[in-house]
């Protein structure tokens, strides 16, 4: 996995456990964020987490990349 910072345009390349752990923080605040706008959108159904959270996973790298607040994006899984 390959990621870059948007200020300093340092790259960093882990594996995705290593990811998991390091990122752990801005991985959860761009799902909740991917959360609220699943639940504004589909309003008449309603989604449980599980599915969310399968979602959000199946498109990693552009949901991290828009929903969250990182300086840091994947340029590359």
């Amino acid at each position: 996995m390959i990621l870059k910072n948007k200020l300093t345009r340092e790259t960093l390349e882990i594996t995705y456990p290593e990811f998991r752990k390091k990122f752990a923080r801005e991985i959860q605040d761009a799902f909740e964020s991917y959360r609220k706008t699943q639940l504004n959108k589909y309003f008449y159904n309603f989604k449980d987490d599980n599915s969310m959270k399968f979602n959000f996973y199946f498109d990693l790298q552009w949901n991290f990349n828009h929903f969250g607040v990182s300086n840091w994006y994947i340029d590359k899984i």
